[in-house]
């Protein structure tokens, strides 16, 4: 039976990652027309993408299994707090003179940015929460 269970949840999550990638597309075309016809950075086409790597992220990590209580593990906390700071300072780079910013936008330009949000994404519920695992 228990084979047959995480088989099941192995379904489940392709079929919840299919619809996960075609809507975070959608949404990701959305942000880049408004930021077309608008000429508007700083709104959805920063934002966006950052909520849709962050919430790929949480969705990865439900790979192994459902979340069964909280659990703080202070090694994936640390990476967690970097990864999140990096997204921090990527955002306020845009709205404030902050030090070191052009060489950060270069490297957070070309795909960082997403693989940063989904890092932060998945060490957010890897270290908040024990997973029961699905076998």
């Amino acid at each position: 039976m228990k084979k047959h269970a995480r088989k099941l949840y192995s379904v489940i999550w392709s079929i919840g990652a299919i619809l996960l990638i075609y809507y975070s597309s959608t949404l990701l075309e959305f942000a880049h027309e408004w930021s077309s016809n608008t000429f508007n950075i700083r709104g959805y086409h920063l934002w966006i993408p950052i909520l849709v790597s962050v919430f790929s992220g949480m969705y990865l990590a439900f790979i192994h299994g459902i979340p069964k209580h909280v659990r703080l593990d202070s090694g994936k906390l640390a990476v967690f707090a970097i990864s999140f700071v990096m997204l921090f300072y990527f955002v306020l780079a845009f709205y404030t003179n902050l030090p070191l910013v052009q060489p950060f936008l270069k490297v957070m330009s070309n795909n960082g940015q997403f693989f940063v949000g989904l890092i932060c994404g998945y060490s957010m519920i890897s270290c908040l929460f024990k997973v029961r695992y699905v076998e």
